[in-house]
């Protein structure tokens, strides 16, 4: 939903009220073409605004019968309610009788029923899921937090942060940079594991089948620990990771070697003397196709080389022309062949 929140919810109010003037009409529905979300919570406020008021026009209709129903239950008839002097202080206008009180609470009883329940579906939390399909997406979280999600990765988090903290819960890999806010912390979760930040840029992989999520921090300061176990933590500086073994309740800590981490991001690549299953490894990674080698023994030959922003294809054909291979689409994969290295 849109940022301000609030004030769309005055919006839709008036909207219901019949009090919104044509610019402010034409707001709204650009406001409601937006986000789908946004029409979501319109359609459930026409749900619970319809509900009050037909409680309203209930309430006016069956007041007395209600009143009837609940005097039989009490035992009793307004008539057998002792009598004493009726006393009129001038100035004043005549005490209402005890039937008109009870009437009056039944009829605040439902409305303020009615209202709770409206205000419980406008202010209660809802789930936002983002998820990036094919290919990479960036998204900005409520607090100006900006995610940047790889292909096949997915982020849950509240449609507005507690007043404690923002929790963000991932599957898969993703480049946080985080807008600092020291009243709240920021915390990335993946099952039991926990990464906690004030304000700062990291990537998380995070690997549910194999229970473990791994941290690379790019600048600032988190902290990494596990739910159950926050006072055994580990904090990492700039250049350092983090992989978290969700099983085994471990947390190793090393210098982060690998410097084509963020390479599905930025599309820049680095191989210095790597073998060809390394870089195959990591092109998959970075381009989300599958590419295989038709000789095992072909995964031992060395690459050297970089890119920086080039296609799958042009990177292949560097490697196609180095290492004097032939490169095949066998459907979506690509196999690479050849007689091996010297």
């Amino acid at each position: 939903m849109n940022g301000n929140s609030t004030y769309y919810t005055d919006l839709i109010t008036r909207y219901f009220s019949g009090e919104t003037t044509e610019e402010e009409l034409r707001l709204l529905s650009e406001w409601l073409k937006a986000d789908p979300q946004n029409e979501q919570l319109f359609i459930q406020f026409k749900i619970t605004w319809q509900l009050i008021e037909r409680q309203k026009l209930n309430s006016s209709l069956n007041t007395d019968q209600e009143w009837t129903a609940l005097q039989k239950k009490m035992g009793a008839s307004v008539s057998e309610i002792p009598k004493g002097p009726k006393v009129i202080t001038l100035n004043q206008k005549p005490a209402k009788s005890l039937a008109s009180y009870w009437k009056i609470a039944a009829s605040v009883t439902i409305l303020l029923a009615a209202s709770f329940l409206l205000y419980f579906n406008l202010t209660k939390l809802q789930d936002v899921v983002v998820a990036a399909q094919a290919t990479n997406s960036v998204h900005v979280l409520p607090d100006g937090t900006v995610v940047s999600l790889h292909a096949g990765s997915e982020i849950k988090y509240a449609s507005s942060f507690d007043s404690k903290k923002r929790k963000v819960e991932l599957k898969g890999e993703a480049y946080f940079e985080v807008a600092h806010d020291i009243s709240k912390p920021f915390v990335v979760a993946s099952g039991d594991a926990r990464v906690e930040v004030l304000g700062t840029k990291f990537n998380v992989i995070s690997n549910t089948a194999a229970g473990t999520m791994e941290v690379v921090l790019t600048s600032g300061k988190v902290s990494a620990f596990f739910k159950r176990s926050p006072q055994k933590n580990v904090l990492l500086n700039p250049g350092e990771k983090a992989v978290l073994m969700v099983d085994q309740r471990l947390i190793s800590k090393s210098t982060n070697t690998d410097p084509n981490y963020m390479a599905w991001k930025t599309k820049v690549l680095l191989f210095d003397n790597e073998t060809l299953a390394q870089v195959l490894n990591t092109l998959q990674n970075v381009y989300q196709t599958p590419v295989t080698l038709a000789d095992p023994a072909l995964s031992e030959c060395r690459v050297t080389a970089s890119f920086d922003g080039q296609s799958l294809e042009s990177v292949l054909q560097v490697i196609k022309e180095t290492l004097d291979l032939q490169v095949k689409q066998n459907g979506k994969t690509i196999e690479l062949s050849g007689k091996g290295c010297r």
